[in-house]
């Protein structure tokens, strides 16, 4: 049966919400007369899904103003020290010195004015990265044109200190984009 050590705990809620169908089970179970509801920590899979290539090559042509042959990466986080995005550019750079600065191009998705975060645009201009290398999405976007920029990208890069798998890693692979993603724990 349903293991019972949680059930105090469970009977001294008013609502439980489950992120797992396993524990919603066990709570409807265990303590019946607690409002239990299953609401899933997942991606919508409506929204977060993949493109036709003939409509990604299409936007990235003449939305975007990308060529064919160069390769798209994309980064969407916090502007937050915990999200090395200021560490994200300074190796872009070092990546695109080796393969050419017309071979590739990094979309980063995020407040470039954070408190929290690292001055992105001075160090982009400071690299000499302003030149079609580099591009800030800073506006707010609603999931479904979030979901555009992954299937525009080649590759999602995800990079964080002392943190999870991440939002963006999960919408990425969800729109079929494959991410690179660095975890820093010390």
């Amino acid at each position: 049966g349903a293991p019972m050590f949680n059930k105090p705990f469970y009977d001294s809620n008013d609502k439980i919400v489950c992120i797992s169908k396993v524990t919603h089970e066990i709570v409807k179970t265990v303590s019946p007369d607690v409002d239990s509801v299953y609401l899933p920590h997942a991606v919508n899979g409506e929204i977060f899904k993949p493109m036709a290539d003939s409509v990604k090559t299409d936007i990235r042509k003449n939305a975007m103003n990308i060529d064919d042959d160069k390769m798209v990466f994309f980064w969407n986080n916090r502007n937050a020290r915990r999200k090395q995005s200021g560490s994200v550019i300074f190796w872009f750079k070092q990546f695109l010195d080796k393969v050419g600065h017309d071979k590739a191009t990094l979309i980063m998705h995020t407040d470039v004015n954070d408190p929290q975060g690292q001055p992105l645009e001075f160090l982009a201009s400071e690299l000499g990265l302003m030149k079609g290398q580099l591009t800030f999405s800073k506006d707010k976007l609603a999931p479904e044109h979030l979901a555009v920029y992954y299937n525009l990208a080649d590759v999602t890069i995800n990079i964080s200190d002392a943190e999870g798998f991440g939002l963006a890693t999960l919408e990425s692979l969800s729109c079929g984009t494959p991410v690179i993603v660095f975890f820093f724990f010390f």
